[in-house]
């Protein structure tokens, strides 16, 4: 997906042609500010609360018997998890529709850019500017159209992993009650702890059982409409 941020990037710069001389050539200037290159849409990493460094030791496990503390790894909990793998296998899917239709436009503005280039030296001053501003309002709205794709999507996989949280919640809970323990810690906020105590593994078993893949649960953003 990183050509389709190139292509991307390449729509995005096809900017204001009406303010150029008649006599010049017609060389793309840069976009607007706020039309800088977007990133590819990606599933969003699980923040890390903390920077303290985390070292996991091994232990026997009877030692975690009943251990009033557990731990997890949020990112692993996550992509690992059949719901994360589809997230992650939908988001790419999604995201090559959008480098194809990115590349398409970039060729299609391209050619029209051509085009007019080529009527320069057949219109007049006015009729020429009439067609570039039409130009101009045109490649505009395409910059934003395919700007809000790219946000769609990061906001539908933001929604999406924040589902997958809501629903874990109580299996975690459950978890904690039948280990005994009084609290599960994101694995990164501790600076050491017996790998025994590591709930990780056991969470992705119990909640691909429990609520599957969450197919559907965050519906997936409409494309927007686009020439």
């Amino acid at each position: 997906m990183r050509r389709g941020a190139a292509i991307l990037a390449a729509v995005l710069l096809v900017g204001p042609l009406a303010a150029q001389q008649p006599e010049a050539q017609l060389p793309l200037p840069a976009a607007e500010p706020q039309d800088a290159e977007l990133a590819d849409p990606q599933l969003p990493p699980v923040a890390a609360p903390s920077t303290l460094p985390s070292t996991v030791v091994p232990g026997p496990g009877d030692l975690a018997e009943n251990a009033p503390i557990l731990t997890l790894d949020l990112d692993i909990l996550y992509l690992n998890s059949a719901w994360g793998r589809r997230a992650q296998a939908e988001l790419e899917a999604e995201g090559a529709e959008v480098a194809a239709e990115n590349e398409r436009l970039t060729r299609l503005l391209s050619s029209e850019e051509a085009a007019l280039t080529q009527q320069r030296a057949t219109l007049d001053a006015a009729r020429f500017r009439e067609l570039a501003e039409a130009f101009d309002l045109r490649a505009t709205r395409i910059r934003r159209e395919r700007a809000q794709a790219v946000q769609d999507l990061n906001t539908w996989a933001e929604s999406d992993r924040a589902a997958f949280f809501r629903d874990a919640l109580p299996v975690m809970g459950q978890i904690m009650q039948e280990r005994g323990a009084v609290a599960v810690l994101d694995r990164r906020t501790v600076f050491v702890s017996l790998d025994a105590i590591d709930v990780t593994q056991q969470l992705i078993d119990t909640l691909d059982q429990r609520i599957g893949d969450g197919q559907g649960a965050v519906p997936l953003p409409a494309p927007p409409g686009t020439d």
